[in-house]
């Protein structure tokens, strides 16, 4: 049976691809590391590493188990905070699944909220911009691209705030003085990007391009919400964005609503019902509700 320090190894040399970085990043020397990584080959039956020029890279055997991997560690570093917690005597834990703009936004009021309202439950936050997957959180702040997206039976949810994409632009752009702009009067300036990967957000605004006829082609790429919008304020381009993505708008830059039917980005909080701490989750959910409606009023 493989313990968590091998696994540990596995993935810091999957991701590295080298076992020097990797012993750099776990604290270790590079022989404690390889003789983790023979260890869990030996355990297993299997090769998961081969050779790639001066590094590692996986074996398609080795692929296929990380994400088990990643399940046992992320299991693992939830059994440690819960030991830690009952350490500290704060015998309940809730963990909150969310996404950067939601974190930056509603994340330090409700956890202060609960901190105030449940101080023996421990609030443990979980950063989780990929898609929505069971297990993952007790309750999870998720994008859809849908209103009324179909969840599992099992899961209770709540519509927290419809979040509609505007237009960031230079200021003394020619653009700047519109009450409201069509995703095809933006089509011929250059744009920035301020996403990656295939996540919702990038897919809401994709699939409305789409069906106006609009092709999206960016003249620079930031991949991040702040950076693009410093990138505008020096009149590099514009932006296209959910309005709670503004968590402070640079000097120098407008924001211009999108004419309907605009792309929108919902947000939803989901959880357990039969979860053991209901009556912390039915607050916090509450409490998120308020947040989101204090954040649609301030538009």
């Amino acid at each position: 049976m493989s313990n968590v320090i091998q696994l540990q190894s596995f993935k810091s040399v999957a991701a590295t691809g080298s076992v020097r970085a990797a012993a750099q990043h776990l604290g270790m020397s590079p022989s404690a590391v390889s003789y983790h990584l023979k260890l869990l080959e030996e355990s297993a039956g299997l090769t998961l590493f081969q050779r790639r020029g001066r590094g590692l890279c996986l074996t398609d055997t080795g692929t296929a188990i990380m994400g088990e991997v990643d399940g046992v560690l992320e299991s693992s570093s939830r059994l440690q905070q819960r030991i830690s917690d009952l350490k500290d005597n704060r015998i309940n834990r809730l963990s909150i699944g969310y996404f950067s703009t939601a974190g930056n936004r509603w994340m330090p009021e409700l956890v202060l909220f609960l901190e105030h309202k449940f101080p023996n439950t421990a609030v443990q936050l979980n950063l989780a911009e990929d898609q929505w997957h069971e297990d993952r959180s007790d309750i999870q702040v998720i994008i859809t691209e849908t209103k009324d997206p179909p969840f599992p039976p099992q899961i209770n949810s709540s519509l927290l705030l419809e979040d509609p994409y505007v237009v960031a632009v230079p200021e003394n752009h020619d653009l700047a003085n519109c009450k409201e702009l069509s995703l095809t009067e933006v089509e011929g300036y250059p744009w920035i990007d301020n996403d990656k990967g295939e996540g919702p957000c990038r897919m809401i605004l994709f699939d409305a391009c789409a069906r106006a006829g609009v092709q999206v082609q960016f003249r620079h790429e930031a991949h991040s919400f702040v950076a693009a919008l410093h990138m505008v304020s020096r009149g590099l381009g514009i932006t296209l964005l959910p309005r709670l993505g503004i968590d402070q708008l640079p000097d120098g830059v407008v924001i211009v609503p999108l004419a309907a039917p605009e792309p929108i980005r919902y947000v939803h909080a989901i959880s357990d019902p039969g979860h053991p701490q209901q009556d912390v989750i039915d607050e916090a959910i509450s409490a998120l509700r308020d947040l989101a409606s204090d954040d649609a009023v301030a538009r």
